[in-house]
């Protein structure tokens, strides 16, 4: 499976430079794993940061998929494709939650100005 090999390769290459301290500008899969585990550690979850966490996951294995994309079954391009789809929909879903939270705050900040009136 490509995306089996791929893991293997990201694991070796973070063995092979452990002197980078600081977290790449684009994070690799392994790190972008890293931070989904973490969050979802976190005592209190906070769903919009697992979700940037997830979409970061996705786009890390998406963007390892098509770097091999040559070497792939029929069986990795309709993941990729499924990885595709599930990225959009999860991005969408956070895009939503956040206007959602957004007009909340702003009918909350309307009603403090109502009462105080």
């Amino acid at each position: 499976m490509c995306l089996i090999e791929q893991n293997k390769e990201v694991k070796v290459n973070s063995k092979e430079n452990p002197s980078q301290n600081s977290p790449p500008k684009s994070p690799t899969a392994a790190y972008a794993m890293f931070l989904h585990r973490e969050e979802l550690r976190r005592r209190k979850l906070h769903v919009s940061r697992v979700s940037v966490t997830k979409i970061h996951l996705t786009s890390e294995l998406i963007a390892q998929t098509k770097q091999n994309i040559r070497q792939c079954s029929f069986e990795d391009l309709e993941i990729l494709a499924r990885e595709t789809l599930f990225k959009k929909n999860l991005q969408r879903n956070l895009y939503y939650r956040r206007m959602h939270i957004h007009q909340l705050m702003i009918s909350k900040k309307k009603q403090q100005a109502k009462d105080k009136k």
